[in-house]
């Protein structure tokens, strides 16, 4: 890969080498295993680090052909190298083929380019593996602060004594909550459940402890098809319904989702929490490769555009609070709604804070080159650019902290082509400014250091 890729010109170039290049990360929402970290946990082999954690990289294989086997299946982990080696020959163009060459230079120093043999690669790079731990591997990336999804029912007591990394609450599991949950959350809350108050008394207790570890930011699926109802005085007999075992109609669960999603939502702006919206997944799409390797197997696919009508009745139902709403980031995985994202930023405000409700960086299946820019040019346009809150990995693999630094190059080819164009002036010290901004600094004030 050559040294300049992604970058377009001399500007872009010293933008990247000079003003970001070296900024620390940031990486406010992903899906570690932190469990690893803390027990700086060993890989046997780089299978184990490179293609097991990495859905990303099973879509590809599947699109190609490979056999299930050599993807989850219970074939060997040499197989399975060798079944993504040999792909990646066929990837030309796909930033799975960028992204892989960025990790093996960034963590071994090795060149993908030109190809050798699969066996002859595997011995190389375990070798390397042997001195490398989870803990070594991920000081190599300079990260500042991380954040794993965590359930409210997790054990979080593993963060006490970590540094840089705080859980991220994942909400999904209790905006529609079946009676085994409720008693597992009135369990790790030391709290009694008997009404739809109770409930929120023991969420509150949690986030309290969630607060206690360090975490500042939640999060919630709004899948495709997400819509808000609100509240018609009948959501505590609903609740009331779920706690006895009584299964709702789907009218029912859309009411009981709405209200606990909005009054959540008031408990985040009250314990000050960031609250992450990722919006628009479809993840119903392979029964048989769902039944076979779990919801979150790479699978899902782009949803329709989001239900703008549900999604501005939510926030505004948590505006009208006496709280107000809390720093929102939206996420959109359909890139036909980046202005209407990039457009709600300008809808709620918040004396003090900048961009109370704002876009987050292109994610999933759109965060790759296109993605990227299709996402800024609609920010830059339907929104403020010096706001932007840069990139998050949203990954399972320690490996994927590479795309901050694609997405960093990106970032300075977008701002040298504004300029070349006259839409960005000149200015040397305005253009490092906006691109430490976008990279660093308004994340660093998200995490409020």
């Amino acid at each position: 890969m050559q040294k300049n890729y992604l970058l377009s010109d001399k500007l872009a170039v010293k933008l990247y080498d000079k003003v970001v290049k070296d900024l620390p990360i940031i990486d406010y929402h992903n899906h570690l295993n932190f469990k690893n970290i803390a027990d700086n946990a060993s890989f046997d082999n780089i299978t184990q680090l490179w293609v097991s954690s990495d859905p990303y990289k099973h879509r590809a294989m599947r699109i190609l052909g490979v056999d299930e086997k050599f993807i989850t299946g219970d074939s060997s982990d040499y197989e399975k190298f060798e079944a993504w080696y040999n792909s990646l020959k066929d990837l030309i163009g796909n930033p799975l083929f960028d992204w892989s060459i960025l990790e093996l230079k960034k963590v071994f120093n090795y060149e993908l380019l030109p190809f050798q043999d699969a066996k002859i690669v595997w011995n190389i790079l375990n070798e390397k593996l042997k001195t490398l731990k989870t803990n070594d591997i991920l000081s190599i990336f300079n990260i500042e602060y991380s954040a794993p999804c965590a359930s409210i029912i997790d054990d979080i007591s593993v963060y006490d004594k970590t540094k840089n990394y705080a859980p991220s609450l994942r909400g999904d599991d209790f905006l529609l909550p079946t009676k085994d949950f409720i008693l597992k959350l009135s369990s790790v809350s030391n709290n009694p459940i008997n009404s739809i108050d109770d409930y929120f008394k023991s969420i509150e207790i949690r986030l309290g402890d969630f607060k206690r570890v360090g975490a500042i930011f939640s999060d919630h699926a709004l899948d495709n098809g997400f819509k808000y109802l609100k509240d018609d005085g009948k959501n505590e007999d609903r609740f009331n319904a779920i706690l006895n075992g009584e299964e709702l109609s789907n009218e029912d669960k859309i009411n009981v989702k709405s209200f606990i999603l909005c009054n959540v939502a008031i408990l985040y702006s009250k314990l000050k929490f960031s609250m992450q919206l990722h919006i628009g997944a479809e993840r119903f799409t392979s029964t048989k490769l769902r039944n076979a390797v779990g919801p979150a197997g790479g699978f899902a696919g782009i949803g329709s555009t989001v239900d703008v009508k549900s999604l501005t009745a939510f926030l505004d139902d948590v505006d009208l609070s006496s709280y107000g709403l809390p720093k929102t980031v939206l996420f959109t995985l359909n890139p036909s709604d980046n202005a209407v994202m990039a457009t709600l930023s300008g809808s709620y405000s918040k004396g003090g804070t900048k961009g109370l409700v704002t876009q987050g960086p292109a994610w999933w299946w759109c965060d790759h080159y296109e993605g990227i820019m299709e996402m800024l040019t609609n920010f830059i346009s339907h929104s403020v650019l010096s706001t932007f809150i840069g990139m998050t990995t949203d990954s399972r693999s320690i490996l994927s902290f590479v795309r901050h630094d694609y997405f960093r190059r990106i970032v300075c080819t977008f701002i040298s082509n504004n300029v070349k164009i006259g839409r960005i002036p000149n200015d040397y010290k305005l253009l490092e400014d906006l691109a430490k901004k976008i990279c660093y600094l308004n994340a660093k004030d998200l995490i409020g250091e």
